[in-house]
C-alpha cells in the first residue's frame, strides 16, 4: 500500500492552527455586512475548504491504520479511536476509514480532485463505490478511464444523486456492450434490495388520523413523486381566464399557508380518493398506462435498461412485469364515434364524455385553479338527484378539493362567462 508523504507533525500542527485562526477571524465579521457577491464567494470558498479538510482527515485517517497508531494506543480499532477523536458513532467512522483507504489504495484521481476541494465528499463516496462494483473482467486502465469520467461529472457540478444514476453507465467510455451489461446488473441488484428493504407502517392514532412511515423503491417513489408533484403543485391563489387575480375564500388553509409536507399530505388524500374501486373475482383491478422508453434489442436480451417518463431507470426485466398490467394506449384518429349524451339512463358521466369536457376544460373549472383535468371528478351543477341530467351541458370538472366545496351547503356556485365556476361564501 502506498501512502503520501505527510508534513512533519509540527508543521501540520502549526499550518491547522494558522487556518483555525483564520476561519475564526473570518467567522467574526458579521454576514449582513458583507454583499450579495461576497456572500456568494464566501459560501463556494466554505465549501471548497470542507471538501479539502474532509480529504485531508481521511489521508490521516488512512496514515494512521497504516501506522496501527490505535492498537499501539490500547484502542480495539482505528474506527473506534477515530470515533473517539471526532465525536462520531463507530460505525460512520468505520465508513470514513473504508473510503480514506480505497482513495490512497487506487483512485488517483477521485484523490486528487477531492484534496483540491472541487468535488465533496459525498461525490467521493459515489465515484469509490461505483468503481468498486465494477465487474472483475475490468481492467486497472478501464477502471480509471471510468473514474476519470465520474470524476469529471462531478467537477462540472454533478450532485450525488444523479452520479450515482450516471454511475450506471460509467463504462460507456469503454464499451457500450459492457456499459449495458453493467447496468443491468447494478439495476438488477438494486431492484433485489429494494424488494427486500421494502415496509410500511399504518397506525390509527385514534383521533380520526392515521400515521405512517414507508420505504419503497426508487421505481415506486418515483411514481409517488411524480402523482403528488402533479397534484399540488398548481397554485391555488391564482388568475382566471380573464387574467385577473383569484381570491378563492373556499379553500382559506390552501395556496401559500402550506408548507412542503402538508402539500404533500393533501396530495395524498387526493390520490387515495381516485384510487380505482372496480373489483374483479373480489380483487381491485388497478390498470395503469405507462409510457416506457427502451430499445427493441434490450428488450429482447434484457440488457441495459428501460426509461419511464417519470424519469426512473428500470431493468428490462421490471419493464416487461409492468406491461402485464399496463395498458399501452395508442392515439388513433377516425376511430368509431361514441354517444357522448346519455340524458337520464346514466348517472356518472362516460369515458366518452369526459374526453368530450377536456376539449372545453383543461384544469379544475373552478376560478383560477389549476388542478389537471384528468385528476378531476365531472360534477352535475344542476343536482341529478333532482333532475338533472348527465349531459355535456350538465357537467363540469372540479378537482377533489373544490368538488367537496361545491356540495358544501356554506357555498354557492356562479357560472362565469368564461365558462368558470366561482365560488361564493353564503352570508
Amino acid at each position: 500500500m502506498t501512502v503520501q508523504q505527510i508534513r512533519p507533525t509540527a508543521e501540520v500542527v502549526e499550518l491547522l492552527a494558522s487556518a483555525r485562526f483564520a476561519v475564526g477571524a473570518a467567522v467574526s465579521v458579521p454576514s449582513g455586512a458583507m454583499s450579495e457577491d461576497h456572500l456568494t464567494s464566501a459560501i463556494e470558498t466554505v465549501a471548497a475548504l470542507e471538501a479539502q479538510l474532509a480529504a485531508f482527515r481521511l489521508q490521516c485517517v488512512a496514515e494512521a491504520d497504516e501506522r496501527r497508531i490505535a492498537q499501539s494506543l490500547g484502542a480495539t480499532g482505528t474506527d473506534s479511536w477515530v470515533a473517539r477523536l471526532t465525536g462520531t458513532t463507530r460505525a460512520v467512522a468505520s465508513g470514513g476509514l473504508w473510503l480514506a483507504q480505497r482513495l490512497q489504495e487506487r483512485y488517483a484521481d477521485t484523490r486528487e480532485a477531492f484534496a483540491a476541494g472541487v468535488i465533496n465528499e459525498a461525490q467521493t463516496r459515489v465515484i469509490v463505490d461505483a468503481a468498486e462494483r465494477l465487474p472483475s473482467q475490468v481492467t486497472a486502465e478501464q477502471r480509471r478511464a471510468a473514474e476519470a469520467t465520474l470524476v469529471t461529472k462531478a467537477v462540472k457540478g454533478m450532485d450525488p444523486r444523479r452520479l450515482r444514476q450516471a454511475s450506471r453507465r460509467m463504462l460507456d467510455v469503454v464499451s457500450r456492450e459492457l456499459a449495458d451489461e453493467h447496468e443491468a446488473d447494478v439495476l438488477g441488484a438494486e431492484e433485489r434490495r429494494a424488494e427486500i428493504e421494502t415496509w410500511m407502517t399504518l397506525h390509527d392514532n385514534g383521533d380520526g388520523t392515521f400515521a405512517g412511515r414507508f420505504v419503497i423503491p426508487e421505481l415506486h417513489g418515483q411514481l409517488l413523486r411524480a402523482w403528488l408533484d402533479t397534484l399540488t403543485s398548481p397554485k391555488r391563489l391564482s388568475r382566471n381566464k380573464a387574467g385577473e387575480l383569484v381570491d378563492d375564500d373556499s379553500i382559506p388553509a390552501m395556496g401559500p399557508g402550506l408548507n412542503w409536507s402538508e402539500r404533500l399530505g393533501h396530495g395524498l388524500l387526493e390520490l387515495i380518493e381516485h384510487l380505482p374501486t372496480e373489483a374483479s373475482g373480489g380483487f381491485a383491478r388497478v390498470s395503469a398506462s405507462v409510457l416506457v422508453h427502451i430499445d427493441l434489442e434490450h428488450l429482447r436480451d434484457s440488457l441495459a435498461s428501460a426509461r419511464l417518463d417519470a424519469g426512473v431507470h428500470i431493468t428490462a426485466g421490471e419493464a416487461r412485469r409492468l406491461a402485464c398490467n399496463a395498458g399501452i394506449i395508442p392515439a388513433v384518429l377516425g376511430g368509431p364515434s361514441a354517444i357522448l349524451d346519455l340524458g337520464r339512463e346514466s348517472r356518472l358521466h362516460t369515458v366518452a364524455q369526459r374526453r368530450g369536457l377536456s376539449i372545453l376544460h383543461d384544469t379544475c373549472a373552478a376560478e383560477g385553479c389549476e388542478r389537471p383535468f384528468a385528476w378531476c371528478d365531472i360534477h352535475h351543477p344542476h343536482a341529478w338527484s333532482k333532475g338533472g341530467e348527465t349531459t355535456l351541458a350538465n357537467g363540469v370538472p372540479l378537482c377533489g378539493f373544490h368538488h367537496r366545496r361545491a356540495h358544501d351547503s356554506r357555498f354557492a356556485l356562479d357560472r362565469m362567462g368564461s365558462g368558470e365556476l366561482r365560488f361564493r361564501r353564503r352570508r
